[in-house]
């Protein structure tokens, strides 16, 4: 992929019209304005907007981006239809379904999305890729089931693997309450739909939620969890410091400026130096990650308040592998070290010179640490 085609749309805009790209901008923020929109509406506003528009390679962009996050054809094509009608506009919606049908033959087709329902109603989707016993993919803050893309190639040859998004993302929707034990119950949604026991693989805030979820379901057979950000320290111990990073990620936020929302929370509470965000701007998740900003605080906010027990875990015995980067920042050694303590016969993975982001930094070791433990545990 040419550089010019991981730009996010208004960059792309702005190459070539100063002013289309402005009123591009124009129509984002009064979309955000709206209200907290999940991904999959945002995205179906984006393409009517852009349909009605005329902007055929911003549509493009998005449609394609819509198909790798497991939108279907169906509501894409819906999007372009209800709000134009196709008799009244005839030739912006012909153009429109065929550059939705290009984007799916771009990507080899429809992905298989499989969806069901959690324990508040909300529909939990998961795309299913590769031949094998099941593997579930649990992805963390500012993600979606993208993130797993640069070590899904490796893992699908021996599993099928099963990628979710959690609540309010991708192929799922959200509710208007939010406590991050729903997001438990959601896990154990995804993991029960299988009838017998599967492996599970959790990054981050997901790795919380994974782990948690085995007090709930008997159906987790064996369990990676990479770097969970679970606080070892007393809550007025860093309260404040968290407190701030929230605040500031809402301000960035309430300035409808996800980018600075994502380096906040990046700087502040991972310790990510620039050159690290910099590096994270230029992945082709980074749109993706602009588009979940919003879910940054009520996240942040949760994390805060978990706390792990590990008396609630004296009875532990899901076969886990713990994964800390060894650059990692103190506070995910801490977690991990408190984990390792207290999750009986589990196993420590340090990646040599890498930190929270090995997924990406490293898609090959990360894999293959995987898989060596799957296959030996």
């Amino acid at each position: 992929m040419s550089d010019s085609r991981q730009k996010i749309p208004s960059e792309r805009l702005g190459d070539a019209n100063a002013d289309v790209a402005a009123n591009f901008r124009a129509m984002r923020l009064a979309i955000e304005k709206a209200g907290p929109l999940d991904y999959a509406t945002r995205e179906y506003l984006m393409l009517a907007a852009f349909a009605a528009a005329g902007y055929e390679e911003s549509f493009r962009v998005h449609a394609e981006r819509a198909v790798k996050r497991g939108l279907s054809k169906a509501a894409m094509q819906q999007a372009v239809l209800v709000p134009l009608g196709a008799a009244t506009a005839m030739l912006p919606v012909v153009r429109a379904l065929e550059w939705i049908d290009d984007a799916f033959a771009r990507q080899g087709g429809e992905p298989a999305i499989l969806t069901l329902a959690a324990s508040d109603g909300v529909t939990i989707g998961h795309s299913r890729t590769g031949d094998g016993p099941p593997l579930v993919l649990v992805h963390g803050t500012s993600s979606e089931r993208g993130r797993w893309n640069p070590v899904v190639p490796q893992l699908e040859q021996r599993y099928t693997v099963h990628a979710m998004d959690r609540r309010g993302r991708g192929a799922s929707t959200d509710a208007a309450a939010y406590r991050i034990e729903l997001e438990f119950t959601d896990v154990t949604a995804i993991v029960d739909s299988f009838g017998a026991p599967v492996d599970v693989v959790a990054h981050s805030y997901g790795a919380i939620c994974a782990l948690e979820a085995t007090r709930i379901t008997s159906n987790i057979r064996r369990l990676v969890l990479y770097e969970p950000p679970i606080a070892t320290q007393s809550p007025s111990a860093d309260a404040a410091a968290l407190e701030a990073t929230i605040d500031e990620v809402a301000r960035h936020l309430e300035a409808n400026d996800p980018a600075s929302a994502l380096a906040a929370f990046y700087s502040r509470n991972l310790g990510m130096p620039e050159a690290e965000i910099a590096a994270l701007r230029k992945l082709p998740n980074w749109p993706a990650r602009l588009a979940l900003a919003h879910t940054l605080p009520r996240e942040l906010r949760e994390a805060r308040r978990y706390r792990f027990d590990a008396a609630r875990f004296r009875d532990y015995s899901v076969p886990t592998l713990l994964v800390l980067g060894g650059d990692s920042a103190s506070r995910h050694k801490d977690a991990t070290g408190l984990l390792h303590a207290s999750l009986a016969g589990s196993k420590l993975a340090v990646l040599a010179g890498h930190k929270h982001g090995a997924i990406d930094a490293a898609p090959q070791l990360f894999a293959a640490t995987v898989v060596d433990f799957l296959n030996r545990a």
